[in-house]
C-alpha cells in the first residue's frame, strides 16, 4: 500500500516513512463543538447578536480568532471585535469542567511513543485554551511541541503554524501524518504538504474534501490500515 492513495479526495500518496504525527485540538483531540457554540452564543448575546449552528460551522468552525472578529465584526474588528473574542473565549474556558479524549487517541499516542514518533498539536487556540484543555485531557506533558496561533505570524488557514510544527520537532513535511476536522485546518495541513487524515463531526462532510483519507475517530479502521502500511 506505501505510495498509494488511501480513500479520500486528496492527492498526496502514503508516507513512505513516518517520523511524526500532528494534531489539531479541538475537534481533533476532544470534542469541545458544544461548548464553543455556546460560548459563542453567549458572548454573541451581549451585543445583542446569536448565530445559527449551520453558520457557525460554514464561517467560524476551526477558525482563527483574528478572522473571526474581522467576520462577525466588520466594522468594527479592532473594538468590538476584540471585546467579543476576549469574551467569548474566558466563558469556554469557564465552560471546561472535564473533557474526555476523542475515541481511540490513548491508542493512537501509546502506538507514537512505541515507535518513536514525534508528536505536536498545532491548534487556532489562544495559549490560555490550549494549556487548560491539554491538562484537562491529562496531556499537558505529551507532546514535543505545542504550536498556537498566536505564537505565529498567521492562523490557520495558513499554512504557517504546520510549517512550525514541523520545524520544531525537526521533521520533513513528507514523512508527518496531519490530523484536522475542520475545513480551515484541512486547508493548512494542504498547504504544508503533509499527508491529511480529516475527522467527520456535525459540519458537511463535503466540506473536508481535499483530505488524503476521511475516519469518523481515532478507532477507524481504514487508520489502522494506513498505520499498518507504513510501519
Amino acid at each position: 500500500m506505501q505510495g498509494s492513495i488511501l480513500p479520500g479526495t486528496g492527492k498526496r500518496p502514503v508516507p513512505l516513512r513516518l517520523d511524526a504525527l500532528l494534531f489539531d485540538l479541538d475537534g481533533t483531540l476532544v470534542d469541545t463543538a458544544e461548548l464553543h457554540v455556546d460560548a459563542t452564543n453567549a458572548a454573541l448575546a451581549t451585543f445583542g447578536r446569536q448565530i445559527s449552528r449551520p453558520d457557525y460551522e460554514a464561517h467560524l468552525h476551526g477558525g482563527a480568532n483574528d478572522d473571526t472578529r474581522h467576520f462577525l465584526f466588520p466594522d468594527d474588528p479592532e473594538g468590538k471585535g476584540r471585546d467579543y473574542v476576549d469574551l467569548k473565549e474566558q466563558l469556554f474556558r469557564d465552560s471546561v469542567v472535564q473533557l474526555d479524549r476523542m475515541p481511540g487517541l490513548t491508542e493512537l499516542l501509546d502506538w507514537a511513543a512505541e515507535h518513536s514518533l514525534k508528536t505536536a498539536v498545532v491548534t487556532n487556540a489562544p495559549r490560555a485554551n490550549a494549556d487548560l484543555m491539554l491538562r484537562a485531557l491529562g496531556l499537558a506533558d505529551r507532546f514535543d511541541a505545542i504550536v498556537v496561533a498566536e505564537e505565529v505570524p498567521l492562523g490557520k488557514p495558513d499554512p504557517g503554524p504546520y510549517l512550525e510544527g514541523l520545524s520544531r520537532i525537526g521533521c520533513a513535511a513528507e514523512a508527518a501524518i496531519g490530523f484536522e476536522d475542520s475545513p480551515s485546518g484541512l486547508t493548512a495541513l494542504i498547504g504544508a504538504r503533509v499527508f491529511s487524515v480529516a475527522i467527520t463531526g456535525p459540519g458537511d462532510p463535503a466540506a473536508l474534501i481535499g483530505a488524503d483519507l476521511l475516519i469518523d475517530d481515532f478507532r477507524s479502521p481504514a487508520l489502522q490500515s494506513l498505520r499498518h502500511a507504513i510501519l
